[in-house]
């Protein structure tokens, strides 16, 4: 499946996947993204918008999907909007992250 960006999205839109996602910026810089995925013409299209610096943000990364694909049949389906995402992902921003030593087996990985 191909992906095409667009420069504007609306919040009635079906959205496919939200991300906060520290990404570098065109000048080199350590930024975070809102990048909405949002369904157009039955094609995924894809928006950033910068929204700081990350050492701005308390908060860790962030993934919400909105939607999943069929395997079996290729079809996609949208439970979520553009808006809908957009207040979840404000709500999880908000809240207290929580201490990543509390996973299992954090023996395995670096924190």
């Amino acid at each position: 499946m191909i992906e095409v960006g667009t420069n504007y999205i609306k919040q009635d839109e079906p959205c496919f996947n939200l991300s906060e996602l520290d990404l570098l910026s065109p000048e080199g810089e350590l930024r975070r993204y809102q990048v909405y995925t949002v369904v157009r013409n039955d094609k995924l299209a894809t928006y950033r918008k910068d929204i700081g610096a990350t050492k701005a943000f308390k908060t860790d990364q962030i993934r919400i999907p909105g939607g999943v694909i069929d395997e079996d049949s290729k079809r996609m389906f949208i439970e979520h909007t553009a808006g809908e995402l957009r207040t979840i992902i404000e709500q999880l921003r908000a809240t207290q992250c929580f201490d990543k030593r509390e996973l299992v087996q954090t023996d395995k990985i670096k924190i």
